[in-house]
């Protein structure tokens, strides 16, 4: 069906003029206002200002989006910025392509270094601002990095090398994403393969007529198709949300030389709260040592001696980093006593002060040094773990500058009077801290910012349904808003998240993570017998949980603080993590 030029106008919402000019971008011929256009070009021009969506039905449109070019960027007239820019040209002479394409877009190049100055003898680099509608369509809100390289054999090592460079640069830069061009014909093929989850490269792969759309095509492949929400390891920086309460708590404990004691369920995020708080922590005056005890022996095997060999292992490694001295823990026997690492360590710290230089130390995983099933932890002959936990406190009430964390799933190691037949050294001496649920407004601020990267926008109603069905537990919500992302189209330039999609998702969901939640429940009996007692009774004789909650007031507290049970209207009921079973 065709159409005059000045109808399209119209029901784009823009002055004839502005048609006119997009179609001349376009090379598209035309003599008027009154001109036909066949349908095809119709949806190129629908296209081009984000305003059509090929993949649906004929005469069904996305809702409104300004023009790519809308906010354009201005180019830069600086006179170096120029120049690098005209070496980058000389090199890679594709490069006025893309310069050409990404003006028509509002966007500019605005940074570049070739040759030896980018770190490479051949290769070249540049930084790209986008328009403000691109940004706003793709999540994006810093320069993006676009990487050059002549080699028709591109090789993971100049991958790496690329994005150390990206990594190094002291701007503000999109952390996860890279544009890469080369010439190697299977250039799409290796960065599809190198990619992970959490970096994002693209090849910059365009056809010869110049279109500009092509690009937010490209863009929107590789964008739209990032699922975000889905994390299987340990989380930090950009990638790290919610838990500011915590860390700051967790901060100030460091600060202050006050042993701590960080407890939750399993997948609730702990080790990532330990992993954003190593990170913040470290400086040239901190070093923070993260050791996972999860390889470690456990009772009733002694597990001391391979904790010892791995810390003096992280400690001398991290002491000749910096090349600070190492001569006393290097001079340790093979098989060190609790006694000798104690004076090894005590003496670094005394020469580390004088440096003003503190070491912190986090155990992550510590129920693997207290499991109830195997070995009576509060009478249990493993002493050797209560020595080293006394040996640990010792330090720090005789040094200014450590200290050490402990994270786990139960709190046992700090609560428990007695620990393996000897007064528990950490016994009302340690604060324990609980990592509950998130709570609404971080999850919300998950939601948005993550769904956001990935070009989607989630409605209220969507929020209020992916909480309420998770309760907020860390990785329940990401595995649910994982599963839904799933559900969405890719070939769009609109994508949005509402209650009824979030609501259709949950039945299937829920028998895919029916395994996680029983293996979350049998952690709890396990680690927290009274506790789960009590959710025994909660679940089978609710009209009786009160009277036994009153006669085990610690552990209603844990249920609480773990984000199991939640008290309403004077009464407990199971919080939606429990429910789900």
């Amino acid at each position: 069906m065709q159409r005059r030029v000045y109808e399209l106008a119209k029901e784009l919402g823009l002055a004839s003029s502005t048609v006119l000019t997009r179609l001349e971008e376009l090379g598209v011929e035309v003599h008027s206002a009154s001109s036909y256009l066949d349908s095809a070009t119709a949806t190129q021009i629908k296209e081009s200002f984000g305003d059509f969506d090929a993949a649906t039905e004929a005469g069904s449109t996305t809702p409104r989006q300004l023009s790519w070019n809308a906010g354009a960027v201005r180019p830069s007239n600086h006179p170096v910025t120029l120049a690098n820019l005209a070496l980058l040209k000389q090199s890679f002479p594709s490069v006025e392509d893309h310069q050409r394409i990404l003006s028509s877009l509002g966007s500019q190049y605005f940074y570049s270094v070739s040759g030896g100055a980018s770190g490479f003898d051949d290769c070249g680099f540049a930084l790209v601002r986008f328009s403000g509608a691109i940004e706003s369509a793709f999540g994006l809100t810093r320069e993006v990095f676009f990487f050059y390289s002549p080699h028709k054999d591109l090789q993971i090592r100049t991958f790496r090398a690329a994005k150390k460079a990206l990594t190094d640069l002291r701007r503000e830069v999109t952390p996860d994403i890279m544009f890469l061009w080369s010439p190697d014909p299977r250039l799409r093929e290796k960065l599809d393969d190198w990619s992970s989850g959490n970096f994002l490269a693209i090849p910059l792969i365009l056809p010869d007529d110049g279109n500009p759309i092509a690009f937010i095509k490209l863009l929107r492949d590789y964008v739209f198709s990032r699922d975000l929400f889905y994390e299987t390891t340990p989380v930090q920086g950009d990638r790290f949300f919610g838990r500011r309460r915590l860390l700051q708590t967790l901060r100030d404990d460091i600060r202050n030389q006050r042993v701590a004691g960080l407890f939750g369920l399993r997948k609730a995020g702990k080790t990532s709260v330990l992993s954003e708080l190593a990170q913040t922590v470290s400086d040239d005056h901190t070093i923070v040592i993260l050791r996972d005890l999860e390889s470690l022996p456990s009772p009733p095997d002694d597990p001391v001696p391979d904790l010892l060999h791995d810390l003096i292992d992280d400690l001398l490694s991290r002491l000749k980093q910096r090349r600070l001295r190492t001569q006393e823990l290097a001079a340790l026997p093979s098989n060190p006593s609790i006694s000798d690492f104690k004076r090894a360590l005590q003496a670094i710290l005394r020469k580390l002060a004088t440096l003003d230089i503190s070491i912190v130390l986090l155990l992550d995983e510590i129920e693997y040094l207290t499991p109830s099933d195997r070995i009576d932890i509060h009478e249990g002959d493993m002493t050797s773990i209560a020595q080293l936990l006394g040996a640990l406190r010792s330090v720090v009430q005789e040094s200014s500058n450590f200290t050490f964390l402990l994270s786990g799933l139960t709190s046992a190691i700090i609560e428990s009077g007695r620990l393996y037949g000897r007064p528990n050294p950490l016994f009302s001496w340690a604060k324990a801290n609980f990592l509950a649920p998130f709570e609404r407004h971080e999850a919300d601020e998950l939601a948005r910012t993550l769904g956001q990267k990935m070009g989607i926008t989630i409605d209220t109603g969507a929020l209020d349904a992916l909480f309420e069905a998770t309760g907020g537990h860390a990785y329940l919500y990401r595995h649910l808003a994982s599963n839904v992302v799933d559900d969405l189209p890719i070939e769009v330039f609109h994508r949005e998240i509402k209650k009824p999609l979030v609501l259709r998702t949950i039945n299937s969901w829920r028998k895919q993570v029916a395994g996680n939640m029983q293996e979350m429940l049998a952690h709890i009996k396990r680690y927290y017998p009274d506790e789960g007692y009590l959710l025994e009774i909660l679940t089978e004789e609710p009209e009786s949980f009160s009277v036994f909650a009153e006669e085990a007031p610690l552990a209603l507290a844990h249920l609480v603080n773990l984000g199991l049970v939640q008290e309403v209207d004077n009464s407990y009921e199971l919080t939606p993590v429990l429910q789900l079973l």
